[in-house]
């Protein structure tokens, strides 16, 4: 089990604790393929490659819009949104490992996107 950052599309962060296994993650955004994102918004945010992970058929499927994780994405930019819920990762060279410390992650996502409302589990 791991420890990770999820905002839901109407702006609840919470710390879940999951199995760190592509299905897991997938089943934790009622998603049908995950594909990772990082941009330098975050970067800039959290001083390491944090990436989010993303539904890859959100558009598609017609998914709602994740406010953060467009904002984060850049959309703000280039218009292209992030839809559906997200979890976050950090990107050690090919791999992607859950966050050392999700609990700060959460806490500079909550400071720098006041929408975000904690989720109590």
């Amino acid at each position: 089990m791991a420890k990770t950052v999820k905002i839901t599309t109407d702006n609840r962060i919470s710390i879940v604790d999951i199995p760190w296994t592509a299905e897991a993650k997938e089943k934790e955004i009622c998603a049908d393929c995950v594909e990772t994102v990082k941009t330098q918004i975050m970067y800039n945010l959290f001083h390491d490659t944090v990436v989010m992970i993303v539904d890859e058929s959100g558009i598609i499927n017609g998914l709602p819009l994740n406010l953060a994780g467009s904002y984060l994405y850049g959309t703000q930019y280039h218009g292209a949104p992030i839809v559906g819920d997200i979890l976050f990762g950090l990107q050690r060279g090919p791999e992607i490992l859950p966050p050392e410390n999700p609990e700060e992650i959460m806490h500079l996502l909550m400071i720098k996107i006041p929408e975000l409302q904690e989720e109590m589990r």
